[in-house]
Order: C-alpha cells, then structure tokens, then sequence
C-alpha cells in the first residue's frame, strides 16, 4: 500500500489519490512510466513527479524517516509489511503524569514480548526502541507515547522518525469506538483467564500492591505483566484485522497491486 500512497505529495488530498488510482495511477512506478501523461493539473504535476522520485529513492535506502514524517500519521498504516520492524508497545504507570510515573512498558515484536519493569530494566528502553521501524499503540499519541518522552527525553528523535500507528483512532474510522478491551470483546479477541476483567485502574492498584511488598508483592507483579502482556500481543491482531479495511476503506483494491 505504500508505493500506491500519493497524498504525502503537495497538493494531492485523498479525493485526487483516488482519482489517480480509478485512472489506472496505481504505484510510484507506474506514475513515473506516464511522466508528462500524469492525470493532474499542470500546477499539480511538478509537485507530484518530484515527490514520487523522492518516494522511490527512499525506500530504496529504507529510509523509513522520510516517511514517517512525509506522510500523514493517521496514514503510517500504509507502511505495514514494506519496513520490517514494528513494535508492539503499552505502557502502565502508577496513577499520576510525571517523569517518574512509568511503571511497566510492554514491547514485542509481534513473536517475543519484553516487559520492562521500573526499578529493574526500565531503563533498557530507549536501547530496544531503537532497534524498530515503528510502533504500534492502542491510544498512544494521546498516553504512551507522550509519557515515555516526558521519562525518557531522548526519544524524542526516535519517536519522530519512525512510524506510529495508533490503533484507537484507525479503529474508530472502521467504526469500533470505546476503549481497547471492549473492542476487544465486541471483536472476539480473547484474554488469559488471569487477565480478564483487568483494567488501567487495576494496573495502579497492582503496582501499588507490589511496591508495599509482603506476601501478595509477587503475585501483584505476576498480575501486572500478564495484563500489560495481553494489552501488546492484542495488537497485532487488531492491527491485522484493521489494516485490509482501512484499505478497503481508502478505495484501494489489493488486485491493482
């Protein structure tokens, strides 16, 4: 679906990106091939060719910040299966909205899920964020994302420079509204039977368990990973159940690839 993407171009809003593809203008490759031919206006067609040279040359250096900030965010979704490294990520935090508050950051790579816990390897995230093409967050523009940059300042750059694609508005334009688990429910994504029922409240209230210390310390940290386990490996599949609407939804047919 990248190589299909047009509106990152100036001027090519998502009424033209259509109009391209129903004219048969179905890849940069394709667009290229028609040169002068291209069916846009004459102010509109320097601007486009420019930009599909850029696009071309880009991803053949893989460079994946030319286009995490050339194209729209609410469109990163197009960039699924072109880069080859998306990370899964959810964070928990002990209540409040402070440098300090991170308790637990999930991140998986879709097959392995690393949760990282304060006080013992949190630290270790900004090293292994750095090892993906993007992220891939319930909520994350308005939470995640925002409080890992207040605790960790450094990855301001890195989050700049890599994809987000934030699956509570991506849903929301398929028509899915509420929080992450109950679109979970209303979708037949399944929990372990040790997480269910478990909420962002319980994630303060386990944390807080498990800094008290004593005899359920353990079991409340036992707790909290399985939670904010279950939050990031349910991405995946939320985000490949979204993807092929969104698609649909962008009137791209997958035959024209």
């Amino acid at each position: 679906m990248l190589t299909a993407t047009f509106v990152h171009a100036q001027g090519v809003g998502f009424a033209t990106e259509r109009g391209l593809w129903d004219k048969g203008v179905r890849s940069w490759g394709a667009a290229r091939e028609m040169g002068d031919a291209l069916p846009v206006s004459r102010r509109m067609h320097g601007a486009l060719r420019a930009t599909i040279d850029q696009s071309i040359e880009a991803l053949e250096r893989r460079d994946r910040a030319h286009f995490a900030t050339a194209i729209p965010q609410r469109e990163h979704w197009r960039t699924v299966g072109e880069f080859g490294r998306l990370g899964y990520l959810d964070i928990e935090t002990d209540g409040g909205i402070t440098a300090d508050s991170v308790t637990v950051i999930g991140l998986s790579d879709g097959y392995e899920c690393n949760i990282l816990i304060k006080g013992k390897d949190l630290n270790d995230f900004p090293q292994l964020a750095e090892q993906y093409d993007g992220f891939v967050t319930f909520f994350g523009a308005g939470f995640d994302i925002p409080m890992l940059k207040r605790r960790f300042p450094s990855l301001d750059s890195v989050f700049r420079d890599r994809f987000h694609i934030d699956l509570c508005p991506a849903l929301r334009r398929l028509g899915y509204r509420g929080g992450l688990k109950s679109i979970e429910r209303e979708l037949g994504v399944t929990r372990v039977p040790e997480a269910e029922g478990l909420d962002g409240m319980d994630a303060v209230r386990l944390w807080s368990a498990y800094r008290r210390g004593g005899r359920g310390a353990e079991e409340a940290l036992r707790l909290l990973i399985a939670y904010n386990r279950e939050d990031v490996v349910n991405m995946k599949t939320l985000l490949e159940f979204a993807a092929p609407r969104l698609r649909a939804l962008s009137g791209f047919d997958p035959a024209d690839e």
